[in-house]
């Protein structure tokens, strides 16, 4: 299993990135191919360090099958809407899940 993880910064808005993010970004970001599952936070700051605002997943059966999702037409569809919601962007990096 692979995991893409998106990051978010606070945004000037949080009400309005909220909205935005549950009812459009999720919905298209969940028709990914090869997307096997997603989920999504607003986490709160556990000890020193600023949490992000928002952290979504996305899991994938491999690094290929994931890169693939990136760059197809749904894929560069993702990207292009994150402006819509996070004009401040976003911070992606992936892994393959190792443990349990």
């Amino acid at each position: 299993m692979h995991c893409l993880t998106v990051l978010y910064p606070r945004p000037d808005d949080p009400s309005a990135f909220k909205a935005y993010y549950v009812e459009k970004h999720v919905p298209l970001a969940a028709t990914l191919p090869g997307l096997v599952r997603h989920n999504y936070a607003f986490p709160r700051q556990l000890g020193p360090g600023e949490a992000p605002f928002c952290i979504f997943q996305g899991f994938f059966s491999d690094a290929a099958a994931m890169e693939a999702a990136l760059g197809s037409e749904v894929g560069r569809k993702v990207a292009a809407d994150v402006p819509n919601y996070s004009p401040k962007g976003a911070t992606l990096c992936h892994f393959k899940v190792e443990g349990a």
